[in-house]
């Protein structure tokens, strides 16, 4: 990780604020009446930043207010605290292309590094309605249709060529950019020091980062999310990243946002999926089906979008809007590979794999999750469907 001081990263005024703090703040703000009874919960759920749902008398909001380092490692991983403001744009940019599809932004302050929104209680967030198999039934569509219409809207077959271009550079996030780049392919790859796994997985992870084969992959793939621009990714599309209501699907979390290849949401969603389902043995056959309908979902509206919407006049050629697919496909499949091996074995863990106490049968899963990234990642311009991957969820 470049080591940028937190003297560079901080703002003149910025000061961490405490509970008491955080409800004068707001109060101060005209969010709540000065003589409101408000009560402040941490509800932070990730291993960045703190926030907090502040709840008054008539209504809540949530609060997040970022530090100059990951929150669960401390000073010796800094980070930028401008990371809520290209949040707060990437939200507004996402309620204008798809209204209600993401939390209300109500308040910014890039010097506090604060972003206020919109509370999405008692929607359940993802992650934990896949582990306790609560999920909603449309979540899957909801997040293939999102994940579609998020990126053809911000790509240059929709947008005017120099409004995409000036969009691009509003929302470069170079700092939480090279972020995504370590943590998705060159730490996992690498026997990195902040690696997680058994012990009794030493030798697998080391063998994996000898791999020049699938290290060479995982560069190809690693170039072409530097360097390809096709459209404005959330960039961090797991399920924590979405809240679920019986006929509701609301993405959150955008600090990561930026532009990339079509081909990346998709994929890190469907990677969650496939993770949750190994994780979660009883789940298998549904996730693999969800995973199916998420694509699917987005590809068809993709390719409406293109039918109907398009505005660049080669999506009139015959065999253009296959080819396009058709990368799309190999890319979700070869990123989906990259967020397997990191869940795995890498320092971004989370509880799908690790809330089975049994060490072997932890091990286990972690295992096969680790195979399965491997095995898209070499083989997705090879694989033409993901019915052909229904074995491995069985």
């Amino acid at each position: 990780m470049s080591q940028v001081t937190n003297q560079q990263e901080v703002k003149e005024g910025y000061a961490f604020l405490s509970h008491e703090e955080l409800v004068q703040y707001v109060k101060k703000l005209g969010l709540f009446h000065e003589q409101e009874q408000a009560s402040v919960e941490e509800v932070s759920d990730g291993k960045i930043n703190h926030v907090y749902r502040l709840s008054g008398e008539q209504k809540s909001l949530i609060l997040k207010q970022a530090v100059p380092y990951c929150r669960v490692v401390g000073d010796s991983m800094p980070m930028p605290l401008d990371r809520v403001t290209f949040e707060a744009k990437v939200l507004q940019e996402y309620d204008r292309i798809l209204p209600g599809s993401v939390p209300k932004v109500y308040y910014l302050d890039e010097a506090m590094a604060i972003l206020i929104t919109e509370d999405m209680a008692p929607m359940e967030t993802g992650r934990v309605a896949l582990i306790n198999g609560t999920e909603s039934t449309v979540f899957a569509a909801d997040v293939g249709e999102f994940s579609a219409k998020t990126v053809f809207y911000t790509s240059d077959f929709y947008m005017d060529p120099i409004v995409k271009k000036e969009l691009n550079a509003s929302l470069t996030n170079p700092l939480m950019r090279q972020m995504t780049e370590e943590l998705h392919f060159d730490w996992p790859f690498n026997f990195h020091e902040t690696s997680h796994f058994e012990e009794g997985m030493r030798n697998d992870v080391l063998f994996l980062s000898q791999d020049q084969r699938l290290r060479l992959e995982v560069a190809k793939l690693k170039h072409k999310y530097m360097t390809k621009a096709d459209a404005l990714l959330h960039s961090d599309l797991h399920s924590g990243a979405i809240f679920m209501a019986e006929d509701r699907t609301v993405i959150f979390d955008t600090e990561f946002a930026c532009f990339g290849p079509f081909g990346f949401d998709i994929g890190q969603f469907i990677a969650n999926l496939f993770l949750n389902g190994i994780g979660h043995p009883e789940f298998l056959s549904k996730r693999y089906e969800q995973a199916r309908e998420a694509w699917y979902t987005f590809a068809d509206t993709f390719s409406h979008l293109w039918k109907t919407e398009s505005k660049e006049h080669y999506t009139q050629l015959d065999g253009y809007l296959t080819h396009v697919l058709d990368e799309i496909f190999a890319d979700a499949l070869g990123y989906a590979g990259c967020e397997l091996v990191r869940r795995a074995i890498s320092i971004a863990q989370i509880p799908d794999l690790n809330i089975e106490e049994d060490e072997q049968k932890r091990m286990a899963s972690r295992k096969k999750v680790m195979e399965l990234g491997k095995y898209l990642i070499m083989e997705r311009n090879n694989i033409r469907s993901l019915e052909e991957l229904k074995n491995w969820f069985v």
